[in-house]
């Protein structure tokens, strides 16, 4: 077993099943994401993805897009994903990109877009820390036992 299933499986132990129950944006350009059991943070450009198709991305944020009113990417998520529970965790082998597949065909896709910063990290509280270092590698903290 390869750590990179290791981390999918370590992070699904907490999130397969679970609703997205909030969203925040602390500062630009950072997302934090609240789990049940489980929080993402996201530094990276992300969006989500719906029956095949970019439904929601980050820098959409506060745009109009001819819209009545900005674009506000908490409640649009919320919207969008928060009655649906996680299937899935997937995370690329080389570029460290993370993908949360959830039911009704819809998916969360972040990139890792950077050879030296972190895009995204991982931490539940069964003690796992998971992070997509920058050039696409991981850190994995984890006080479980492996399967």
């Amino acid at each position: 077993m390869t750590d990179w299933v290791d981390a999918r499986e370590l992070m699904l132990r907490s999130m397969q099943g679970a609703n997205l129950r909030g969203l925040q944006q602390p500062a630009v350009g950072v997302w934090e994401f609240d789990f049940e059991k489980a929080g993402l943070t996201i530094s990276c450009p992300w969006r989500i993805v719906s029956a095949g198709v970019v439904v929601l991305g980050a820098s959409d944020h506060g745009q109009k897009f001819g819209l009545p009113a900005p674009v506000d990417v908490i409640s649009e998520t919320l919207a969008k994903l928060g009655s649906k529970i996680v299937e899935s965790v997937e995370i690329g082998a080389e570029t460290g990109d993370l993908c949360i597949r959830f039911s009704g065909n819809a998916r969360i896709e972040a990139f890792n877009n950077s050879g030296g910063y972190e895009g995204w990290n991982y931490a539940d509280r069964a003690g796992v820390m998971v992070v997509g270092m920058g050039g696409g590698s991981l850190a994995i903290w984890s006080k479980l036992p492996k399967r």
